[in-house]
């Protein structure tokens, strides 16, 4: 499979890599790429080789959201919406993703691609990186799901304030707000994703999917809904051979080898 906008390899220990590949534009999001990632996204959810995906971003940015010069080249409302349409597609991909996805931040992560950080599960992020929820500076509103993902993770009157304002952060305060998990040098960086993204491609893969996904849930359920949930998906843990596996290792005092 080619792509002419990202870069996606996957690894022989099961983690993906996808790097989104438009340094001289920040790595923008013009419809090319959004296609790209598309594809590259729908090819690791259905390969059996992935357990994990690395998302992060080439040169000095991690995504600086839309292309402007996409939309400004839209001629009426129909088209203009067809962008919207073409990034949506990307942020439902990511959200509905079964296998754990990691963010590696390595440089601004502004406008929607605030969305496609906060779309994935893990974020770690180059103490030289930055967060800009900032459409409001060119009098847009967030889109792509950036309205959805953020009062989730910090909050509605930060949310407010951040959108509001347009306020940039810079790596540790968005780290302290809870948008990144941890922050790292920036020689550092993809060692660090990369090792958490292999420790967790050696784990208890349909584990990791149940968590996921009954994460996922809570966000939605009443705590009656989710305690079923619960119930249903750790009677499939309890039905896998990794969990004999982790039990029989805790017994004997060694590391599980799971499949």
């Amino acid at each position: 499979m080619e792509f002419k906008t990202i870069s996606f390899e996957v690894k022989e220990n099961g983690v993906a890599l996808v790097t989104l590949n438009r340094p001289a534009s920040f790595n923008a999001i013009n419809l090319e790429l959004a296609t790209d990632f598309h594809r590259a996204l729908q090819a690791a959810g259905q390969a059996d080789s992935v357990r994990v995906l690395v998302v992060t971003g080439s040169g000095k940015a991690f995504c600086a959201g839309g292309d402007l010069t996409w939309l400004m080249a839209a001629a009426d409302n129909l088209k203009k919406r067809e962008i919207l349409d073409n990034a949506a597609k990307i942020i439902k991909v990511l959200n509905q993703f079964e296998k754990p996805i990691i963010a590696a931040v390595n440089g601004v992560a502004a406008g929607a691609g605030t969305a496609v950080a906060m779309a994935c599960d893990l974020v770690i992020a180059s103490e030289k990186s930055s967060f800009a929820p900032n459409f409001v500076h060119i009098a847009a509103v967030p889109d792509s799901g950036a309205s959805w993902f953020l009062p989730r993770v910090v909050g509605y009157q930060r949310a407010a304030e951040l959108m509001l304002t347009g306020r940039m952060l810079n790596a540790t305060e968005a780290c302290e707000m809870g948008i990144y998990n941890r922050v790292v040098t920036e020689e550092h960086l993809m060692a660090e994703a990369m090792g958490l993204a292999e420790k967790l491609a050696a784990g208890p893969q349909r584990a990791l999917r149940y968590i996921k996904r009954m994460l996922k849930l809570s966000q939605y359920n009443t705590l009656d809904a989710q305690l079923e949930s619960e119930a249903s998906l750790q009677l499939m843990a309890w039905s896998d051979s990794d969990f004999q596996e982790g039990i029989k290792a805790f017994l004997e005092k060694r590391k599980p080898q799971f499949k």
